[in-house]
């Protein structure tokens, strides 16, 4: 290391590995890959149509998962009419 030239970062990095050393100090994180996305989610329904046929569903019994399966539409928009249905929201 004696043959490269040191830089201030280096030495800066040096300077805070010693005294990382010294005190027992955690090292700090590091910057890795960001987390992954999760799956886009089905969307809400495009037409009026088809809310009203999801909504009619919902208000026949079936459950949120099943309509949001049976006619490609976000679960989460299933759920929240279904809580409204219910009085939830």
């Amino acid at each position: 290391m004696a043959d490269e030239p040191q830089t201030a970062r280096d030495r800066a990095l040096a300077r805070a590995r010693a005294t990382r050393r010294e005190t027992g100090a955690e090292p700090p994180p590091r910057r890795g890959r960001p987390m992954g996305t999760r799956p886009p989610a089905d969307a809400p329904p495009v037409d009026d149509r088809v809310a009203t046929l999801a909504t009619r569903y919902l208000v026949d019994g079936y459950s949120a998962d099943e309509v949001a399966e049976r006619l490609g539409v976000d679960r989460r928009w299933c759920r929240g009419i279904a809580a409204r249905l219910r009085g939830g929201r």
